[in-house]
């Protein structure tokens, strides 16, 4: 029950009580003075009475006449005439009748008890007899009932204005209160709010005291984060160069392997810069600026060139030896010029070292150390023969001509036209193999042949085509819901162009707006890398398919979560750690340490925690005491809903 509420309650019960005290005082008090009054005017009829009859024969039949036209004309109840000696000379009486608007109880309680007039009547010198005068109460009770409503109805209008303003008065006064309740509720969800401290005592303190709790709860969840930041930089990360280490690198590339799709162009670029005495021997701080701000180079080049595949890892695999990951990649060799470029830019003073590139593709069947061995074979080369330019692998370097182009757009147009899209569905398993969700990946029918996103991603995002292929998968889960009756929920992950293209977005907010129920079973992900890099585009995009009561996850995650500003107040369900450390999941204690660091500070914040790349179903033990919450099972597979 609201306060308000509360407040009109205790404002009736105070008009009704007063209302029954001021009645109560008021009856008696009236009555009383009632009383006095009529008795008062008894005592003067029956004066005059006596006087008059006085005066009077003393005739009974005259005396009698004289009594019953007083007793008519005037408003008495009793009117008796005794001899001394008792005989009764005239008495004239009526039953005194309420007024018909006078309750019974108010009379019962409050009618005038008043003593008659008595008077002696005389003859002569000597007495005659006694008059009695009592008047006719009936009208003072009337009377007195109607001066009672004016009362009630005065205190009621008082009631009445005094709850009015009381409400008005109330709300001004508690309105920092209901900002409390807001930062209450907005604790649990993850929304630290500082609130201005109002001037009632009472309730500053208590606005005070939440404001402490909000700050402090804050400061000990991004200290954690930082803790949790720290632990990952210290394993992962090569101090030098602030970039992934060799090991971490080669777990990046066993997951992309064992896990992700392989019918992508995915690519490992390796950069090398000679080994020159003058460059290594230089003071440590000038080196580690230097390497610093090459890194700096290939990143910048790498954002410029980002619409030319998904994803970028870069680590550090020796002193002067880099490799870079892109995966989905579109025009491998002007990525590698590109590179090469800025790498050369980097070190062009005089003096400075030699670099040199090699670019392999990653094979279906490669094992990570095959794919190393490739590119750094590839790269000893290049060095050996000096080239002046990338080294890319003979698969990379295929002419692609305008004819090829025409037809792979011509091929996504007609699919996104006749709606000839599949998924391929890897249930989402809780720690007791529960489903969770079906983690949909798109799938085409291009030539003829279903094919995985990978195959047909980097084209479609050239040709600009992946939101609305991406918008029209996601119209296909919905149809299938619809159709199918089922109760199970879809993921499905968005490439950060779908995320950014404002007209596709808002085909998709009308297609959940039009297909409410299904909405609740979808869940729609980004990329970790995608959120980091547009914080602002990404809470709005959470912010709207929330309000729709569609489930928000985040997939590949751990390089950069503690980057994601506020993460706690996005409203995320889910995230999904990335395959990388899931690679050396059973013997790899510093991961170990960072996921249960991870996983707890994500149950601060009411994330669910998604393993991803499992397929060892004996793990169950160890996922339990990391506090992962469950996996996604790449062991079984529902290949496209229409077998569901």
């Amino acid at each position: 029950m609201s306060i308000t509420r509360e407040l009109w309650l205790a404002i009736v019960a105070v008009v009704l009580v007063a209302i029954a005290g001021s009645v109560t005082i008021h009856g008696i008090t009236t009555k009383q003075y009632v009383e006095e009054q009529l008795y008062s005017k008894n005592l003067d009829n029956a004066s005059m009475m006596a006087l008059t009859l006085s005066g009077l024969e003393k005739d009974p039949v005259s005396l009698d006449l004289f009594i019953m036209s007083q007793f008519d004309i005037g408003h008495y109840a009793t009117i008796v005439l005794q001899k001394a000696d008792g005989e009764i000379v005239s008495a004239h009486t009526h039953e005194v009748q309420l007024d018909e608007d006078t309750p019974r109880w108010f009379a019962d309680n409050f009618s005038p008890n008043v003593n008659p007039g008595i008077a002696q009547v005389s003859e002569g010198w000597g007495q005659y007899g006694t008059i009695y005068v009592e008047t006719d109460t009936s009208f003072a009770v009337a009377s007195m009932w109607r001066a009672t409503q004016r009362l009630i109805f005065g205190l009621s209008l008082v009631g009445i204005f005094s709850g009015i303003i009381g409400a008005w008065a109330l709300r001004f006064i508690i309105r920092p209160l209901d900002g409390v309740v807001n930062q209450a509720e907005s604790f649990g969800e993850m929304k630290f709010v500082q609130l201005p401290e109002p001037r009632t005592l009472e309730l500053k303190r208590v606005v005070r005291a939440m404001n402490f709790l909000a700050r402090t709860s804050k400061k000990i969840m991004e200290e954690e984060n930082t803790r949790l930041d720290l632990m990952r930089y210290k394993t992962q990360f090569d101090d030098e160069s602030g970039v992934a280490n060799r090991d971490y690198f080669i777990s990046i590339l066993k997951g992309q392997l064992a896990f992700r799709d392989t019918e992508g162009v995915n690519c490992v670029f390796f950069v090398r810069f000679t080994e020159d005495e003058g460059f290594l021997r230089s003071p440590a701080n000038i080196r580690k600026n230097r390497i610093r701000d090459f890194v700096e180079e290939i990143n910048d080049c790498l954002s410029m060139h980002h619409h030319l595949f998904t994803d970028s890892r870069i680590a550090r695999m020796q002193k002067n030896e880099f490799a870079i990951l892109l995966t989905e990649t579109h025009d491998a060799v002007t990525i590698s010029e590109a590179l090469h470029g800025a790498c050369l830019s980097a070190f062009s003073r005089d003096g400075d070292p030699q670099v040199f590139q090699s670019v392999v593709k990653l094979r279906p069947d490669d094992s990570f150390s095959n794919a190393l061995m490739r590119a750094d074979a590839m790269i000893d080369e290049a060095e050996a023969d000096v080239m002046d330019e990338p080294f890319v692998e003979a698969p990379l370097r295929e002419f692609i001509s305008l004819v090829e182009e025409k037809r792979w757009e011509q091929e996504l147009k007609r699919a996104i036209d006749e709606r000839d899209v599949e998924t391929f569905n890897f249930p989402v398993l809780d720690i007791d193999r529960n489903l969770v969700h079906y983690q949909s990946w798109a799938g085409v029918n291009i030539d003829g042949e279903l094919r995985k996103s990978g195959f047909y991603t980097h084209w479609a995002r050239y040709l600009g085509l992946l939101p609305q292929l991406e918008l029209t998968t996601i119209i296909h889960l919905i149809d299938y819901i619809n159709r199918s009756g089922t109760e199970s929920k879809f993921a499905f992950l968005c490439s950060e162009q779908f995320m950014l293209d404002s007209e596709t977005l808002a085909q998709l907010y009308y297609q959940i707006g039009t297909n409410s129920k299904a909405a609740k079973q979808l869940c729609f992900e980004v990329r970790e890398s995608t959120a980091t890099r547009f914080p602002d585009e990404f809470s709005d995009f959470c912010t709207t398919l929330k309000a729709k009561e569609c489930e928000i996850g985040l997939k590949r995650v751990g390089e950069s979560f503690s980057q994601l500003l506020d993460v706690q107040e996005m409203g995320l369900d889910y995230v999904k750690i990335d395959s990388a450390f899931m690679a050396d999941i059973d013997f790899n204690p510093a991961n170990h340490a960072f996921l249960r660091g991870f996983c707890s500070l994500a149950h601060t914040f009411g994330i669910k925690v998604y393993a991803d790349g499992v397929k060892r179903s004996d793990h169950q033990a160890l996922f339990i005491e990391l506090g992962i919450d469950g996996v996604v099972s790449h062991m079984e597979v529902i290949e496209h809903l229409s077998d569901d």
